[in-house]
Parts: structure tokens; sequence; C-alpha cells
């Protein structure tokens, strides 16, 4: 497990990836990165909210299409995979967002 500076650092950083990465593909939603959350609400109303949850050293994401994920960052492969499933959380936006970018 890692420590709670590099889960921090970690999280952060991909967060703030998030936020480029959805405000490039999605020009006409609302973007926002504030007290570690990171809100999308959809041209279309839907929202989504992804956040830090330290207790767990997870990255959290509810998702208007799919609910509720919790992912966790894996050293082996360096990316955050669905505590459940395995699902990248790069790609779980990215099947979840991407129709809405066309």
């Amino acid at each position: 497990m890692q420590s709670s500076t590099e889960f921090h650092q970690r999280a952060d950083q991909k967060l703030e990836a998030l936020q480029d990465w959805i405000e490039t593909l999605l020009e006409d939603a609302d973007v926002d990165l504030l007290d570690e959350a990171l809100t999308v609400i959809l041209t279309s109303g839907q929202q989504y909210i992804i956040n830090k949850h330290a207790p767990t050293q997870q990255i959290w994401v509810a998702s208007p299409v799919s609910g509720a994920h919790h992912f966790r960052y894996d050293e082996q492969v360096d990316v955050w995979c669905n505590v459940r499933t395995g699902q990248v959380l790069d790609d779980l936006l990215n099947d979840e967002l991407a129709p809405d970018a066309a």
C-alpha cells in the first residue's frame, strides 16, 4: 500500500489530468475541480462526481450512467483500476463521455 502522501499526490495528479482531458473532450460541459472533487455537468444535465477517498486510498466515481465505482491505484501497471471489475478509470470515463463529444 502506498503512503498517505503518495496517495494524495497520485490522486491529485489524476484528478487534474482528468479535468484537462474532459475540458478538451467536452467543450460545452461544466467541469470544476474544487475541494478534492471533480464535478462534470454535461449539457444534458447529467452529472459526474469524481473524488478522492483518503481512508480507502481510492478514487470514487458517481456516474449517472453506470452508478458508483471505486478505483485503487495499481503500481504494477500505473493505472487506477476498479476494485470490483478491474476496469481502468480512463476507460470507464472514455466509454461514457466520448459519445457525448461527437
